[in-house]
């Protein structure tokens, strides 16, 4: 048999098994069949999936790389680096003596809700009818060794299913409009109820069983951090050069700062408030805003949009505000999630703040990131591992070249100096809290330091979000680097070439890693002046 057919065999193979413990990544893949379940968590489980990692690392490690195409090459050295962070992880760290919050089903019931399966009421009831006997088998876990459940994912756990439960009471009732018609919604509604009684037992459990002995920590240790910089981001980077280099970029955002005269400690004062809106023209807003940044990003040939529509969708039916970290994709196109003003804001938006949202989430941000390299950048490898360099990095990189062309306004500069200075101080927080450096404490009081205005609990969710995605802040804020060094490197080489094309070439292999993807598209040479330029070496 072929390398290649080899090599697909092996990868259908072990995704097949892989979701059935990561039944949220399929959702967002959009792989089906795995809608109503929870991640298999029992002592054979993940003896299995163990066993299953290591399979697939020496499977792998046979191959004949040289024997595969390109694309494949790609995707065998993503896959390469996941499963060996993956299995190290559980070697090290098993999860579930550690994280009460991963037992919790409401981020994947909210996750379906957000993205709409046409199973959808199946999904639901799925995990509905399965919350039960997963949350005992999750005290008991638990219960084996309290003091090493990370008290940063206890208090996640909390807030969670604080938040959840009177949700889950009204889930039948936020069904989308297109799976109103569900025969079973008294079924849905009897599930909700049974369920938040279960969770409410379980959050009584953490309360009197676990937090008084709960000591463990959340950071992942420099080891890994080493490791994650080495395999997931294919950098050949210590933490402390890491470090070294998220503080230059630190630097780099004060000095714009002072070039824009804007005092660092009067930055809070210069921002002038805008009036919030609310209710439909909030909504119009961000409608208006959007076909504004298409408008300017086509005027000024900066990027080729996708022909896929772009949808919005206010999260009214989720008890928090989702997750943006994956792309949104429909049947008919992408998706714009656009926080609910009652339960997720406490009020309306700014207009800066509206057409910041859609620089992230719009047609030059995610969307574009969704479709751009058509269908062939997006095998299954590449959406289940996409790079933080583009995923977060990438709208700060075209904010930059927005600002150079006069979009913004100056309140719109204001919040983005803002969100460039947070980024980079979410880089160093996040590096110094997975190095030990810090403490969960300290690490708050950081994050905590960033927000213009108190906002009851955002600190705790970013550095919960640090704590599960170590080092993907730091790829963020130098991925952006990274990517304007490669632009000025490949433009002088080819003095002829378009921004379009530019970027047209850049995305066309998938938002995957980037030094992978600036090898494959532009070569070594390119890479080594990328690096040398941007990393030291």
């Amino acid at each position: 048999m072929p390398e290649a057919a080899n090599f697909d065999a092996l990868i259908s193979e072990f995704y097949r098994v892989w979701f059935r413990y990561h039944p949220v990544a399929a959702i967002f893949a959009g792989v089906p069949g795995y809608e109503g379940l929870l991640a298999a968590d029992g002592d054979d489980d993940v003896g299995a999936l163990s066993s299953w990692l290591s399979n697939l690392l020496l499977g792998l490690e046979e191959l004949r790389f040289e024997e595969l195409d390109p694309d494949r090459q790609l995707d065998l050295q993503l896959i390469f680096g996941a499963a060996m962070i993956e299995h190290r992880m559980l070697l090290e760290q098993d999860w579930r003596h550690r994280d009460p919050a991963r037992y919790l089903p409401l981020r994947s019931l909210q996750e379906l809700m957000v993205r709409q399966p046409a199973s959808l009421c199946e999904a639901l009831q799925g995990i509905l009818e399965r919350t039960g006997n997963y949350l005992r088998d999750a005290r008991t876990q638990l219960a084996e060794l309290p003091e090493l459940v990370s008290t940063l994912w206890l208090a996640e756990a909390l807030e969670m299913s604080e938040a959840g439960l009177p949700w889950l009471h009204r889930l039948h009732g936020e069904l989308p409009q297109a799976h109103q018609c569900c025969a079973e919604q008294g079924r849905l509604q009897e599930l909700g109820s049974s369920a938040a009684e279960v969770i409410e037992d379980f959050r009584q459990f953490l309360i009197n069983d676990l937090a008084p002995e709960a000591a463990g920590s959340s950071d992942c240790g420099p080891e890994q951090v080493g490791r994650l910089l080495s395999h997931r981001h294919q950098l050949s980077l210590t933490g402390e050069q890491a470090l070294a280099l998220a503080r230059q970029q630190q630097a780099r955002y004060l000095r714009h700062l002072d070039e824009l005269g804007i005092d660092q400690e009067a930055l809070r004062e210069q921002y002038v408030s805008e009036a919030d809106l609310s209710g439909d023209a909030r909504c119009q807003a961000y409608r208006e805003e959007s076909a504004r940044f298409k408008a300017f990003v086509e005027a000024q040939d900066l990027l080729e949009l996708p022909s896929q529509p772009l949808e919005f969708r206010v999260t009214d039916g989720c008890f928090s505000r989702p997750d943006c970290g994956s792309y949104l994709r429909s049947e008919s196109g992408g998706i714009l999630l656009i926080p609910d003003e009652t339960r997720q804001l406490k009020g309306g938006e700014t207009l800066s703040a509206i057409r910041l949202r859609c620089l992230y989430g719009g047609w030059a941000g995610r969307h574009y990131l969704a479709w751009a390299g058509g269908v062939q950048a997006h095998s299954l490898v590449r959406q289940i591992n996409p790079s933080a360099a583009f995923k977060r990095g990438w709208a700060h990189y075209i904010s930059w070249l927005l600002e150079a062309r006069g979009f913004f306004t100056r309140e719109d500069m204001l919040l983005l100096a803002r969100r460039r200075l947070a980024l980079a101080e979410q880089a160093l927080v996040d590096l110094e809290f997975h190095m030990g450096r810090l403490d969960s404490h300290q690490a708050l009081g950081r994050l905590q330091s960033l927000l213009d205005h108190p906002v009851p609990g955002l600190a705790e969710s970013r550095l919960t979000h640090i704590s599960r995605r170590p080092t993907d802040a730091f790829m963020a804020l130098i991925g952006v680097a990274m990517i304007e060094q490669t632009r000025e490197v490949v433009l002088r080489q080819e003095p002829e070439l378009s921004l379009k094309a530019f970027h047209s070439r850049l995305l066309a292999h998938g938002a995957v890693s980037l030094p992978l993807v600036v090898k494959r598209v532009f070569g070594e040479t390119v890479w080594e002046e990328v690096s040398g330029a941007v990393l030291g070496r």
